[in-house]
């Protein structure tokens, strides 16, 4: 009977990892790793890459396991690469850098923080959309 239900349960979790993979959501994919357009950063290079930053700085906190951040993360890249010289954006994973997140009060992934020389001047917890982030980095840029 044991390992009936030990089979069946490896046989949905295999399932389980199908789907996901499928989606962009699985281990095939590394959320943590940098792109042209979006640096990784940890608590380790926050201060250099985002508070001592000349430029306006995004800052995406999310979560490996969480779905939303997985959906953002192609967004914020297409996003990021209309903004090259203008904007900087990085990007948080919330469990290597507990510290950044309990200091900044991050409840909820994804959260977008929004830098202007070198101080917090908005949030966005959850999803967003391609256009509400754009307009909030032209919003940005433009100094409002």
């Amino acid at each position: 009977m044991f390992a009936g239900v030990f089979a069946r349960n490896l046989t949905l979790l295999a399932g389980l990892t199908l789907l996901l993979a499928g989606t962009g959501c699985g281990p095939t994919e590394n959320i943590n790793a940098s792109t042209d357009n979006v640096k990784y950063v940890g608590q380790s290079d926050f201060t250099d890459e985002v508070t001592r930053c000349s430029l306006p700085v995004v800052v995406a906190f999310y979560a490996a396991y969480n779905t939303p951040s997985h959906q953002l993360a192609p967004v914020l890249d297409r996003v990021a690469g209309n903004f090259r010289d203008k904007i900087k954006v990085v990007k948080i994973n919330q469990a290597d850098s507990p510290g950044l997140a309990q200091n900044f009060e991050i409840q909820k992934v994804p959260t977008i923080l929004f830098f202007k020389a070198g101080k917090l001047t908005e949030r966005n917890e959850g999803p967003i959309s391609e256009a509400d982030l754009t307009a909030k980095m032209n919003a940005l840029v433009a100094g409002k």
